[in-house]
C-alpha cells in the first residue's frame, strides 16, 4: 500500500459512528476493469463482505456505479445485499423517467454521436446506451494519441449544447441530460439515512464529486496511486485486492462497534 493508505485510527474514527452510509463503487473498486463490460465481476469475497456489512445494524450499503441500473443489477449480483444505485447516481433502484425535452436532448445526442463514430471510422470506438446518457468508450484503442484525439473531437461536438453535462473519465466520455453526480447523490443519501459518518471509495474521475462532497468524520478513498493526479482522497488503496482487505478490515471494526 502507498504512504497514505488508510490508517487504523481512521477506519475506527467511521465505523464508530451511529449510522455509517459506506458507498462503493463498482468498477475497478468491488470488480477488476476488463476490454470486455459485460464479462466484469467482483472480486472474489467482496459480496460476502457488502452482504456482511449491510447486515449490521445502522449501517447503510449502496453500489454506486456509473453502468446503468440494469447492467449493475445483472453484473453485481448484490441487488438483495445492498441499494443499486446506477448511472452516477440518475438511476435510483426504483428507477428513471425522462422528461420529453430530456428524450429529445438524448436523440440529439444519439445523432451527432453517429457522425463522431464515423468520423473514428473503427470498431473499437463505441458507445454504450444508458438511459439518460450515452457513453463513448476508446479503451479497446491501443494508441493513447488516437484514443485522446477521438475523446477531443467528441467534446468539440457536446460542449457547446446546452443541457448536455460532459464529463470524461478512464477511456470514455459520458453525455448525460441529467445533472446528477455521484456528490449530488451521496449528499442526498447521507440525508435520507441520517448518516453520522459517510465511507466512499472508488476509482475514477466520476468518483471525485463523491470524495468532493465529504465532509469530517468521513472517510474518502481512492484506488490508485496519489501520484495519479489530484484527488479529494484522504487515503489511497493500490489496487481491487487492497479494497477487498480493507473491506474486512472496516467490517471487523465495525461489527465490534455494534455488536
Amino acid at each position: 500500500m502507498s504512504n497514505k493508505s488508510p490508517s487504523q485510527s481512521a477506519i475506527d474514527a467511521v465505523a464508530s459512528a451511529d449510522t455509517v452510509l459506506v458507498a462503493l463503487d463498482f468498477d475497478g473498486t468491488l470488480a477488476d476493469l476488463g476490454d470486455d463490460p459485460m464479462a466484469v465481476r467482483p472480486r472474489e469475497g467482496n459480496l460476502e463482505l457488502v452482504s456482511r456489512l449491510s447486515a449490521l445494524p445502522r449501517t447503510e450499503v449502496v453500489i454506486l456505479s456509473g453502468r446503468q441500473l440494469r447492467d449493475l443489477r445483472y453484473l453485481s449480483g448484490m441487488e438483495h445485499v445492498a441499494r443499486l444505485v446506477g448511472s452516477h447516481g440518475a438511476e435510483p433502484q426504483d428507477g428513471l423517467a425522462l422528461s420529453e425535452a430530456e428524450s429529445a436532448l438524448l436523440e440529439a445526442v444519439d445523432l451527432r454521436l453517429r457522425e463522431v463514430l464515423a468520423d473514428a471510422d473503427d470498431d473499437r470506438v463505441w458507445v454504450e446506451r444508458k438511459p439518460a446518457a450515452r457513453v463513448l468508450h476508446v479503451r479497446l484503442l491501443e494508441d493513447a494519441v488516437r484514443k485522446r484525439r477521438v475523446l477531443d473531437h467528441a467534446m468539440s461536438f457536446f460542449r457547446p449544447i446546452k443541457g448536455v453535462h460532459v464529463t470524461e473519465g478512464k477511456d470514455i466520455l459520458e453525455l448525460a441530460v441529467l445533472d446528477v453526480t455521484k456528490g449530488s447523490y451521496l449528499e442526498a443519501a447521507r440525508a435520507e439515512y441520517g448518516a453520522d459518518a459517510v465511507l466512499f471509495i472508488g476509482d475514477d474521475v466520476t468518483d471525485e464529486t463523491a470524495l468532493r462532497c465529504l465532509t469530517h468524520g468521513d472517510l474518502g478513498i481512492k484506488v490508485g496511486s496519489p501520484d495519479d493526479g489530484p484527488s479529494a482522497a484522504k487515503a489511497f488503496l493500490p489496487d481491487t485486492a487492497a479494497v477487498t482487505e480493507f473491506l474486512r478490515r472496516f467490517a471487523d471494526a465495525r461489527e465490534a462497534q455494534v455488536s
